[in-house]
């Protein structure tokens, strides 16, 4: 076989891991537009309150203003419900229930994916306490270590998710691996353009 030419096998393997990372994402890239939707359409105000309370620990806030009920209520709602979804589509394709069928003894699918959707928020917690011991406002990066905890930033609650995937579906590590690293370039994708929101709708104030 020629230099650089990958085995048709390998290549087949390549492909349906690729498939299996995007068919396991989706559903957590769903949920997250549609908590930008309610962020930017300022939809349930009610749950727009921080979970901390405006707590302050050694004279910084705990947690944080970006970090509100509304995202805890949203997330896991919206997860459980794509996930269901994707489950109900897959229940009549054979190729989509080849790709990420869920585990014996699992959850019924929404459970699986409010846990999912709570894992992606619980997860942001530690980061964003760490973030306020810093200094580093609500939504910003540091100027020390910039490169590094905007990494962290991306990873956390997608790491989380990959964890909830691995034991909900019957994968291996190297799809709940490769499920991380694509949910990490959706997630910057759903950041940067939740950025620009904001930042569209302070313009226009």
């Amino acid at each position: 076989m020629a230099p650089g030419v990958v085995a048709p096998d390998r290549a087949g393997s390549v492909t349906r891991r690729a498939e299996r990372a995007l068919f396991l994402t989706t559903p957590i890239l769903i949920a997250g537009l549609a908590h930008v939707a309610v962020i930017t359409l300022d939809l349930v105000p009610g749950l727009a309150r921080p979970i901390d309370a405006g707590r302050r620990w050694r004279g910084r806030p705990l947690l944080g203003s970006n970090k509100t009920w509304r995202g805890f209520v949203v997330m896991p709602a919206a997860t459980a419900i794509t996930i269901a979804a994707q489950q109900a589509l897959a229940g009549r394709s054979r190729r989509l229930a080849a790709l990420a069928p869920l585990a014996r003894g699992a959850p019924p699918a929404w459970i699986a994916g409010a846990v999912c959707g709570a894992a992606y928020v619980v997860a942001e917690l530690p980061n964003s306490f760490l973030k306020r011991r810093l200094g580093i406002a609500p939504g910003a990066s540091g100027s020390r270590a910039r490169a590094a905890q905007y990494g962290v930033d991306q990873l956390d609650s997608v790491a989380a998710c990959a964890v909830a995937i691995r034991v909900f579906y019957r994968i291996d590590a190297a799809d709940a691996a490769a499920s991380a690293l694509l949910g990490a370039a959706f997630h910057v994708a759903v950041e940067r353009t939740m950025r620009l929101l904001l930042r569209g709708r302070r313009a226009h104030r």
